[in-house]
């Protein structure tokens, strides 16, 4: 590895070092311990008191939800950084920020101190993690398998945080235990390519010692399958144009030193990622392909149990943050202030029924826009639970999205700004009342339609697209099984071809699919779009009643758009830290 430099990363090892300081514990996820400030020996003592150490690792893990103190700055969903959302707080309205900039202005911060109930915090979780594996083994009723199945559980958390830091920043130093006080903490920020190899070898030796799947009772625990679906995601990432070419994204130390890209472009990454993907599928068959898609013929239904109902057998990774969801600002701040809003075109994506194209240009289409004379849905059934639109279901009633509407913008309006561009965001918060309020809480961090998608992206990046492979089917095959669970018409080579359209057709696939579900801005990141999507210009519609119907308007606003630099696909390291001159190399163009 050339000249790799040895940093100290404040934030992040700092809180890794374990000497015979007391443990804090937080809220409780199965029993409370006696005492809020137990010691090591302490909680290494009972099985009881360690089922609370594991407790924090997973505490740390990804919650989505746009809330403050979540892992997101601000309570800010990613979608609001892409062409599908926009949200007004944000510096990239402006662009006027740079690496010393707080960490608000950022959609992700290993060192986020607002991060107070640890939630998507990397530097939290893997210190936990850690602690407990290195452990463990002093617990005196535990069994040595419930003791090896914990620390794979550790380790598979602790990849997720790579995973997501290898996202957002590329290479990372790594950090292979809890360090003591006394230790000499210089580490080297590793190549890009050493990073994800340490990350796939983790996941891989966790995955030897979980079971693929849990039992009831132990619904949320970390499995076989999570830690494949997660090397594979990672591996589909990192095979993808933005560190996988025949350039970097943007000169600078970082890339010369391959912290920021792989120094080439190589076929053999998308075949790595191919393969994950494939693995994944050969051990859910050996399993009695125990995940699946929902699909019970109900199409809406059948996407709401996918994303939403907990314990349904599609979510192959999970987290908790709450018990049930409530129908306050937790976890929907975002979406009912209006700080965070859905654009015009994301709507424009979801097709009709019959899988043609939505436009407003045509004149059937501008009269029953979402749906027909009959008030029965026309379009794709996933508009209707990714978005507010007006005539939907809402709260025993309909939703009166337009101007003066209960839920419209305007005079007379009971909401705030939350559909002040013509739609609002759904997903999770439903209808708010009885579709959400008290119902078990669960994020979904990865579900099955992903690794279908996944694989037919990998599929058609190697031009194999319409070639079956070892499970008889082609990309258009694993495209399908997503499609047609929304009750779409098949997609054939004829009607999008192998190659970029077959690509860009998947992408807004995954946007259709997996809105409010941190996809499009990695997508927009690994493929490079961000000059595409992101300064796209706010399309929005406005709905008029007019007698016993509605007039819609469709316009463009020029002056809400974001900006975009090129070095902006990964994020740079705090200024703090490269002042420390601790040799740490910041990310290109920071």
């Amino acid at each position: 590895m050339k000249n790799k430099s040895l940093i100290i990363l404040g934030g992040l090892l700092a809180s890794l070092f374990i000497g015979c300081e007391d443990l804090k514990f937080g809220d409780n996820f199965w029993e409370k311990p006696n005492s809020d400030d137990v010691s090591i020996d302490t909680v290494f003592s009972s099985k009881k008191y360690a089922d609370q150490a594991m407790n924090q690792f997973y505490k740390s893990l990804w919650d989505f939800m746009p809330t403050l103190r979540g892992c997101h700055p601000e309570g800010l969903i990613l979608d609001g950084y892409t062409d599908i959302g926009y949200a007004q707080p944000i510096s990239w309205t402006r662009g006027d920020f740079n690496s010393s900039s707080s960490c608000i202005n950022f959609p992700y911060f290993p060192f986020h101190s607002q991060i107070t109930e640890v939630t998507g915090n990397p530097s939290f979780g893997i210190r936990k993690a850690y602690i407990y594996i290195e452990n463990v083994d002093k617990v005196p009723d535990m069994t040595d398998d419930e003791k090896r199945i914990r620390k794979a559980e550790a380790k598979v958390v602790i990849a997720f945080h790579y995973t997501q830091m290898i996202r957002f920043y590329g290479g990372m130093p790594w950090i292979d235990h809890a360090y003591k006080a006394d230790e000499i903490l210089q580490f080297p920020r590793l190549t890009l390519e050493e990073t994800v190899n340490k990350t796939v070898a983790l996941l891989d030796e966790a995955a030897t010692d979980l079971p693929w799947y849990t039992t009831a009772e132990e619904y949320g625990h970390m499995t076989a399958a999570a830690a494949k679906a997660l090397k594979f995601r990672l591996l589909l990432f990192v095979a993808s144009p933005l560190f996988n070419n025949k350039a970097p994204y943007y000169d600078g130390q970082a890339a010369t030193e391959l912290l920021s890209w792989y120094g080439n472009q190589q076929d053999s990454r998308w075949e790595a990622a191919l393969e994950a993907g494939r693995e994944f599928l050969r051990l859910n068959k050996k399993n009695n392909d125990y995940y699946r898609i929902e699909n019970t013929g109900n199409p809406r239904e059948d996407y709401v149990n996918g994303y939403f109902t907990k314990g349904n057998q599609e979510v192959v990774m999970a987290s908790f943050r709450w018990g049930t969801y409530d129908g306050v600002d937790k976890p929907f701040r975002m979406y009912e202030s209006g700080y965070g809003i859905p654009r015009g075109n994301y709507a424009d994506m979801f097709q009709w029924k019959d899988g043609s194209t939505f436009d407003w240009n045509n004149q059937t289409h501008r009269a029953h826009p979402f749906f027909d004379e009959k008030g029965q849905p026309n379009r794709d059934v996933r508009l209707y639970e990714n978005l507010l639109v007006n005539g939907d279901k809402w709260q025993g009633r309909t939703a009166e999205v337009y101007k003066g509407g209960r839920e419209g913008y305007g005079s007379g309006s009971s909401v705030q700004k939350k559909t002040q561009f013509g739609y609002g965001f759904r997903k999770f918060i439903r209808d708010k009342k009885n579709e959400m309020k008290g119902k078990p809480y669960s994020c979904p961090l990865i579900r099955m339609p992903e690794i279908y998608l996944s694989i037919a992206e990998a599929m058609n990046q190697l031009g194999k697209a319409n070639v079956p492979d070892e499970f008889e089917k082609t990309a258009y095959d694993y495209l399908n099984l997503v499609c047609e669970r929304a009750g779409l018409p098949s997609v054939t080579s004829a009607k999008v071809p192998q190659g970029d359209a077959l690509l860009n057709y998947l992408l807004d696939e995954r946007a259709r699919e997996f809105g409010q579900e941190d996809i499009r801005y990695f997508d927009m990141i690994r493929h490079k779009k961000g000059a595409e999507w992101a300064t796209r210009p706010m399309e929005m519609l406005e709905t008029t009643k007019v007698g016993s119907g509605f007039e819609y308007t469709v316009s463009t606003r020029d002056d809400i758009k974001y900006y975009w630099n090129e070095y902006w696909y990964l994020l740079p390291f705090p200024v703090t830290e490269i002042n420390k001159k601790y040799g740490l190399i910041q990310n290109p163009g920071w």
